[in-house]
């Protein structure tokens, strides 16, 4: 695998992020949030996570507060990476709402939008 660059971005340019990617990957009938937030708002050792009104195509993204990343531990910091990611689990939600019971349906779901994403972000970059 290629080596990620580090890519930190404000709220402003994830707003500018969200806008090209939800075109991208087909989410412009989804209402979406994102928001760059603080540890004590995501749940513990995430760099990024998201919540889902699927009847409502309603969604809300946190990504990780750059104060608040562990250096070392989860690679290079890529915001952009961390949205991609996040938005990718709306095409997911349906399954995964679905599956919401299945111990280890969770673990293949994000092994297939980590990968996904890796190829997507890749794309756009060369």
């Amino acid at each position: 695998m290629e080596d990620i660059k580090e890519v930190i971005l404000n709220d402003e340019q994830l707003q500018e992020k969200l806008t090209f990617w939800q075109k991208k990957l087909r989410l412009q009938d989804w209402i979406i949030e994102v928001r760059v937030a603080r540890a004590s708002e995501i749940e513990r050792n995430r760099a990024a996570e998201v919540s889902w009104v699927l009847p409502k195509k309603m969604a809300s993204i946190c990504i990780l507060d750059q104060e608040d990343y562990p250096r070392g531990l989860m690679g290079e910091r890529d915001m952009e990476n961390d949205l991609v990611h996040e938005l990718l689990h709306l095409h997911f939600a349906p399954i995964h709402d679905f599956n919401s019971d299945n111990e280890h349906y969770e673990i293949y779901e994000e092994q297939a939008i980590e990968s996904i994403t890796y190829g997507l972000i890749a794309l756009e970059r060369t």
